[in-house]
């Protein structure tokens, strides 16, 4: 999958521009594309937006890895992505995959997901 230009992140979700989203999705009824494992927060868009559910184990590379794609988002005009403790942010017209944000964990020496 080829990553566009357009990357922009709001707590734990990643969000980068592909060209297009697979045929193979599965388009669902929610604009929540990622809920707090936490505290039940959520990033959910206000707007024309359609959220899909990938039907494989879909991966975008990052710089040498391969990310798992939570969801794919179609912004059909911009919209408003919110959540309860980040700043709001406006999403252009256009494809996206969405991520789960990771970190280097320096002390395991690992790779690991961001928790929100």
């Amino acid at each position: 999958m080829t990553v566009m230009e357009y990357i922009t992140f709001q707590g734990d979700v990643d969000i980068r521009e592909i060209e297009n989203i697979p045929k193979s999705a599965k388009l669902t009824d929610k604009k929540t594309v990622m809920y707090g494992e936490k505290t039940g927060h959520h990033h959910t868009f206000d707007g024309q937006v359609l959220v899909y559910e990938p039907t494989s184990n879909d991966v975008v590379n990052v710089r040498g890895e391969d990310v798992k794609i939570q969801k794919y988002l179609q912004v059909l005009e911009p919209a408003m992505l919110t959540h309860q403790e980040h700043e709001k942010q406006i999403i252009p017209k256009g494809n996206y995959a969405i991520l789960q944000e990771r970190e280097w964990n320096v002390l395991d020496n690992q790779i690991r997901q961001v928790m929100d």
